[in-house]
């Protein structure tokens, strides 16, 4: 059987995702307790590691002087639209935000290992339990070839991992036993406005 892997423009997916309050055990199906599921968290730690890789912990990309001029342009008419309505909280959260963008565009990402096992994903030391993961799929973003878990938890919406020494092929033989796979890039509403924003706003 063969599998769309990356997106496909002429198959735009748009479904609705329903964040969960509990939980249902993977095997047997019963709601779990907090005290469980802290549990199984602590117990994923050891879980049997069925492949692991090491990649960057986001997609970094050097950025050029006329990006950091753009930004900062950007941000000063923002910030005197702001000051002239009067929405002088505004202000704070467009220069934090700034600042964020140029931690993100000059800070080096560090190294980190993912891991799939028994019990569901291990990303940066953090464990995703597959009671907590609804569906995934493959995407890529210039060189990059990214796995991208949907979840069912308030934070992270998503686990957006890159893909180094391991294969789209092997994932999918192991993801599919535990998660729904979309053939395509699955994008939300959020993501089609940023899409759409992204694409007039050009900051390269």
């Amino acid at each position: 059987m063969k599998y769309a892997l990356y997106l496909s423009l002429d198959n735009p997916q748009m479904p609705t995702f329903h964040k969960q309050e509990f939980h249902i055990d993977h095997r047997s199906g019963r709601i779990l307790s907090k005290e469980e599921m802290d549990a199984k968290h602590q117990a994923a730690l050891e879980a049997k590691k069925i492949i692991s890789w090491k990649s960057t912990d986001r997609i970094f990309v050097p950025r050029t002087k006329n990006y950091f001029t753009k930004v900062a342009l950007y941000a000063l008419i923002s910030i005197l639209a702001a000051i002239a309505f009067g929405e002088f909280f505004l202000v704070g959260v467009i220069i934090a935000l700034v600042f964020v963008v140029y931690v993100l565009a000059t800070a080096e990402p560090g190294l980190i290992e993912h891991k799939i096992t028994s019990m569901g994903i291990l990303s940066g030391g953090r464990p995703f339990l597959w009671e907590e993961l609804d569906s995934f799929w493959f995407n890529k973003k210039g060189e990059e070839r990214l796995l991208i878990v949907q979840t069912k938890l308030h934070f992270p919406t998503r686990l957006i991992i890159i893909l180094t020494t391991v294969s789209e092929r092997t994932l999918l033989d192991l993801l599919e036993k535990h998660l729904h796979f979309h053939s395509a890039p699955v994008h939300t509403l959020m993501d089609k406005w940023a899409g759409k924003l992204q694409s007039k706003i050009s900051l390269d």
